[in-house]
């Protein structure tokens, strides 16, 4: 997975992601961010389904973000 993004906005630009797994409806929400101008800052607490004993409480495209998060967090700092 991959996500491309402003650091300046956060605003989400582009994104890739593979699998060999059917992946398409994560591929539609990235879509829909860019088309909505969302930021990583929406798609790290977006709430999406859970099902306990079956799953984490944060799915992988919020992981993903979250990731972004720390790594913009980590080039303010310097």
């Amino acid at each position: 997975m991959s996500l491309v993004f402003n650091p300046d906005t956060k605003e989400i630009l582009g994104g890739a992601l593979m699998s060999k797994y059917d992946i398409s409806q994560s591929a539609n929400l990235l879509s829909v961010c860019i088309q909505n101008k969302n930021t990583i800052d929406d798609l790290a607490m977006v709430d999406m389904l859970f099902q306990p004993n079956f799953d984490r409480p944060f799915n992988y495209l919020n992981i993903l973000a979250q990731a972004a998060q720390a790594k913009v967090a980590k080039e303010t700092v310097k």
